[in-house]
This record gives C-alpha cells, sequence and structure tokens, in this order.
C-alpha cells in the first residue's frame, strides 16, 4: 500500500512533536487520510517499540485492518480493538482485559468520544489505567466541537499531558471561564467557557491536516439537503397529544408512556417514522410517510444508504428495503467508506455535534465518490427538524434544548 504524499508529509510533522513530548494530536478533518498517517507515524517509532495498540469503535476496526493486513511496509505489530475491550471499572476496582507490558505505544481513534466536561466516565479510567506509561498518538476529524475544555479528558489518559492536574476541576480553574445559568431557582455552574490561552496550549501537541491537504478541494465536499416530510392529521394528533400529557392510549390497548423528558424525545422521535417501544419489543403503529417518501425518493437499490438512530427504525427500514444498506448513525459515522453510494440518506440523526461532522463525510473519498449530497429526512417543528437546527451547527441536541412545538 503506497501512501498518498500529504500523508508522508504530516506523519513526518506528527512524529516530530511525538519524539519530542511523547504525546502527539492529529487532528485531522474527515477522510483526510489520517489513519494511514498515524501508522506511517507510529513506523517512525525506534526500534525498542514493537507492540502498537490501536482503540478505535468497533465499526471502524474492519477500516485499521485494510491498511494494516498484508502490507509489507510495517515494521511493527498492530492490535487493533474497541473501547470497550480494554476492561471496566467497579466499585474502585479495574478489571483490565488487556495487559499494559504488552504494548509499547497507544494510538486512540476518534479521540473526541473520551472529550467529557466535569468526571472522568468509567472508559476514560480504564483507557487511564492501560496506556497511561505509553506514548500516545490521538486522532479525531472533530478534535473540538462544542467547548475546548473537552480537551482535559482526552488528553489526561497519558502521562505526557499538557495538562497535568489531578482533575478537571483543577484544570478549569486554570483554563476555564465560570459561569452560572438557573435551573429550578438554582444556580448551576457551567464549564463549557474557556480562556484564549488554552488554544495555544492545544496548539502545541497538535498538528492539523485538512482535507485540502489531502487534495479533497472545497467543492468536492459534502452537501446538505433537506428533505421535508408531511405527517398524516391523525399522527401529528397522536404526536401532540403525547407531548401534552406524556401517555398515549391506542385503540387497541397499547400505551406509550413518556414519564421523563428524555422518554418524551425519544417517543416522539421514532413516532415520527412509524414505530414505538413497549418494553424490550418494538411495536409498528402504522404511519409510513417517512419510509414510504425515501422509497418513492430514492428507491430500494444496493446503491442506497439510509442512516437511522433507532434500532426500531432500522427494524422497520429492513423490512420495506430489502436491497439498500441499513446503518446505525451513531455507530456507523465514524470509521466506514460510504463513497461507494449513490443516494446517501440520513433517516433519523442521533443528538451529537461532532457525530453529525462525522457521519457526512463517509461519502468523500480521496479516490472519488459518487454522491456529495447528504439527503435529511425532517418533520417541520418536530424533534427531526429541531435536531437537524442543533447538531448541523456542531452543537448537541439534549433535554435543555428540546422545545414543544405543536404539529
Amino acid at each position: 500500500m503506497t501512501p498518498y504524499p500529504h500523508q508522508i508529509e504530516y506523519a513526518e510533522k506528527c512524529w516530530n512533536v511525538l519524539s519530542d513530548k511523547g504525546y502527539v494530536y492529529l487532528a485531522g478533518k474527515p477522510r483526510s487520510g489520517k489513519t494511514y498517517t498515524a501508522i506511517l507515524t507510529a513506523e517512525k517509532c525506534a526500534n525498542h517499540i514493537k507492540s502498537v495498540l490501536v482503540l478505535t469503535k468497533k465499526a471502524a476496526i474492519s477500516g485499521w485492518h485494510k491498511f494494516i493486513t498484508n502490507n509489507t511496509r510495517l515494521k511493527k505489530t498492530y492490535t487493533v480493538t474497541n473501547y470497550e475491550q480494554v476492561g471496566t471499572f467497579k466499585a474502585g476496582m479495574y478489571n483490565l482485559k488487556l495487559d499494559p507490558k504488552d504494548y509499547d505505544l497507544v494510538i486512540i481513534d476518534e479521540s473526541h468520544n473520551l472529550g467529557t466536561l466535569g468526571k472522568p466516565s468509567n472508559r476514560i479510567k480504564c483507557i487511564r489505567k492501560l496506556c497511561w506509561n505509553m506514548p500516545h498518538i490521538h486522532l479525531s476529524g472533530t478534535a473540538i466541537v462544542e467547548s475546548p475544555n473537552s480537551i482535559y479528558h482526552q488528553m489526561c489518559i497519558s502521562k505526557w499531558s499538557p495538562f497535568r492536574y489531578r482533575n478537571f476541576y483543577d484544570f478549569f480553574r486554570v483554563y476555564g471561564n465560570p459561569y452560572y445559568i438557573k435551573v429550578m431557582g438554582r444556580e448551576l455552574q457551567q464549564y463549557d467557557k474557556y480562556k484564549p490561552e488554552l488554544l495555544d496550549r492545544i496548539d502545541e501537541f497538535t498538528v492539523y491536516m485538512t482535507q485540502e491537504d489531502a487534495g479533497i478541494a472545497k467543492e468536492l465536499q459534502a452537501v446538505d439537503k433537506v428533505h421535508y416530510v408531511e405527517l398524516q392529521e391523525a399522527v401529528k394528533a397522536v404526536y401532540n397529544k403525547l407531548q401534552k400529557d406524556k401517555i398515549y392510549k391506542f385503540a387497541d390497548g397499547f400505551t406509550i408512556v413518556a414519564d421523563s423528558v428524555m422518554k418524551l424525545r425519544t417517543s416522539l422521535h421514532m413516532l415520527e417514522s412509524g414505530i414505538a417501544k413497549s418494553g424490550n419489543k418494538y411495536v409498528e403503529l402504522g404511519n409510513t410517510e417517512k419510509v414510504q417518501y425515501v422509497k418513492d425518493t430514492f428507491g430500494d437499490t444496493k446503491d442506497v444508504g439510509i442512516m437511522a438512530h433507532f434500532i426500531g427504525e432500522r427494524i422497520l427500514l429492513s423490512m420495506h428495503f430489502k436491497h439498500a444498506t441499513i446503518y446505525s448513525s451513531n455507530a456507523h459515522s465514524e470509521g466506514v467508506d460510504l463513497s461507494h453510494l449513490k443516494y446517501f440518506i440520513i433517516f433519523s440523526s442521533d443528538y451529537s455535534g461532532s457525530k453529525f461532522i462525522q457521519r457526512r463525510d463517509r461519502i468523500i473519498n480521496t479516490e472519488g465518490s459518487n454522491t456529495l449530497l447528504v439527503h435529511h429526512i425532517l418533520v417541520k417543528k418536530a424533534i427531526s427538524e429541531q435536531v437537524y437546527n442543533r447538531v448541523s451547527k456542531k452543537q448537541d441536541f439534549n433535554n435543555s434544548t428540546y422545545v414543544k412545538e405543536e404539529l
């Protein structure tokens, strides 16, 4: 496998930072070729670095194997696995599935998944326990989306981190810009604002690689196209009633209970598509306006790809589409190449601003793409439109940004 010139160039830049600091962050835009660039960087390491661990999302493992398997240029040994295989942390005890002694260097792919504000997740704790003493190469196409302060937990898993603070809150006292919001009469401190010098500090450890560096011209980048679907009046009535009362009982006795904001958002979102969840089962509601719109507009062929957020939606789509491929808008938003598709459709989106950016660039490939259009299927004023309006601005959609609107 022959690398592109820009991959050789940026691997050298990454190596210069890694060799100097023990840590490098490759902020490569989606489809810019950062996977092979990271491998080339690892290959530059001294002979005592023999075994490289790659942590990535499960859906991206096959993409890594493509670059590693049968590549006679590689001198290092690579182990590729997903985050969940690192281990667990419960009741203050670690149960690592991997042995730190087996690896000399770690590559953290899609590092933004570790970027949280406040307390660290158990995943972060486990990766830190495993990878603390190793040199680090971090990768992401969306290193920072909502707040640069999320960089702390991405970097704190390495002893080479530039932010050597005891915890996020100590870090925030130095680089954060605190403010408060009132919620139910209480003032709650927020942690998303930052001091400008944080960006300068991040730049010391970061190498930036754009799609233009990879030869992808601006006119060859993904373009969003919004499609609005009109729901039947009866479906709108159910939507409005459920939103108002948090419960809806159908004529056959099936009942949707939404006794929390999260359940309400989820139920309304699935209702648009014609599916509902009861316990561990999914129930078809009979309205297929969105499904039929996609079929009538794009057809049902092998070059059609449809992403949906909920399992129930993917089950429903699989019943109606025999040739199109159904993807998860979360799991398949990273690390997969969909440039072969003629039509790329987002039937429903998850709630992450960073995932939005990653997802739409699945169709971009330096060797050519069959389409540059990303089709979004929405219902005016409904949850789907609210989610799109939020995440398309690189912001997350959550309980506080949900607005009750009657259809």
